[in-house]
C-alpha cells in the first residue's frame, strides 16, 4: 500500500496556520504567570492593571504563604490537565518553540513601529522611575503585563465582549468581534493613563497605543492566547531595557 505523503512546504504552512487551542495556549504561559505572581513577591511591584493578585491577597487575609500555594495549587491543576490531555494526543505541546518565535517577530515589530512613535512623542516621569528597577523587577513587571493584560483585554473582553454582542444583542459574530477588537485598544491605551507608572495622557500616544492594542488583538484573534501574551511580554521587557 503506497502512502502519500505531502510536500514539506505544504505541511509547514499547515503547521503555521494551526494555532493552539484554549487550554494549550494557557498552558503555554504557566511561566510568564508564575513569573510575575512568585516575583511580585520579591519586588513589590504590581501591573497597573493587575487587580487579580491584588484581590487574592486581600482574599487570603495577605497570607504569604496562603498565597504561594493557591499560586503553585492553580499552576499544577493547569500542568495535570494539559498532562492528561497530552497523554490522550490531544495537545500539540511541541509548538510552543513555534509560539515563541511568531511571539518574539511580533514583539520586535510592534517596538520599531508603534512602540518607537509612542516613545518619541511622550516624555514624563514614567521612564525615570522605570530606570529605577532592576533587570529583575523589570522582568516580573513585563511578564505581569504579558499574562493579565492579555487576559483582560484580549481573553476577556474580545471573546467574552463578542460572545455578549452576538448572543445577547443578536449583533453578527464578525461585527460583534471588530467592536471588540475596537473597544478593547482603547481601553487598553487608556489603562496606561492610570497606576504607579502611568503616563500623562497625550492624544497621539493614546492613539498609537490603540494602535499596538489593535495589533496584539488581531494577533489574539489569529494566533491565540499563548502567542499573544508572549508577544506582549517580550515586547515590554524590550520597552523596559531600550526605551525606559
Amino acid at each position: 500500500m503506497t502512502t502519500i505523503t505531502a510536500p514539506l512546504s505544504q505541511r509547514f504552512w499547515t503547521a503555521v496556520r494551526k494555532r493552539p487551542d484554549p487550554l494549550t495556549s494557557i498552558a503555554f504561559t504557566i511561566p510568564i504567570f508564575l513569573v510575575y505572581h512568585l516575583g511580585l513577591l520579591l519586588v513589590d511591584e504590581r501591573s497597573p492593571v493587575d487587580f487579580v493578585s491584588t484581590w487574592v491577597l486581600s482574599l487570603l487575609d495577605a497570607s504569604v504563604p496562603a498565597y504561594v500555594m493557591t499560586t503553585l495549587a492553580f499552576a499544577l491543576i493547569l500542568l495535570l490537565t494539559v498532562w492528561v490531555e497530552q497523554r490522550r494526543g490531544a495537545l500539540p505541546i511541541s509548538s510552543l518553540g513555534r509560539v515563541l518565535v511568531e511571539a518574539l517577530a511580533c514583539a520586535l515589530l510592534v517596538l520599531m513601529s508603534v512602540g518607537w512613535a509612542s516613545h518619541q512623542l511622550l516624555h514624563s516621569g514614567a521612564s525615570a522611575a522605570l530606570e529605577s528597577l532592576g533587570v529583575f523587577d523589570k522582568l516580573v513587571l513585563a511578564a505581569g503585563s504579558g499574562f493579565h493584560e492579555e487576559f483582560i483585554f484580549r481573553a476577556l473582553l474580545i471573546s467574552g465582549g463578542t460572545a455578549l454582542l452576538s448572543r445577547v444583542f443578536r449583533i453578527s459574530p464578525r461585527t460583534a468581534l471588530l467592536t471588540c477588537m475596537v473597544a478593547s485598544s482603547v481601553l487598553f491605551a487608556l489603562a496606561h493613563n492610570f497606576g504607579k507608572y502611568g503616563e500623562p495622557f497625550v492624544f497621539s500616544v493614546a492613539g498609537y497605543r490603540t494602535l499596538e492594542g489593535l495589533a496584539f488583538a488581531m494577533l489574539y484573534v489569529t494566533r491565540g492566547f499563548a502567542t499573544a501574551a508572549y508577544a506582549h511580554f517580550f515586547y515590554e521587557a524590550l520597552v523596559f531595557f531600550v526605551y525606559a
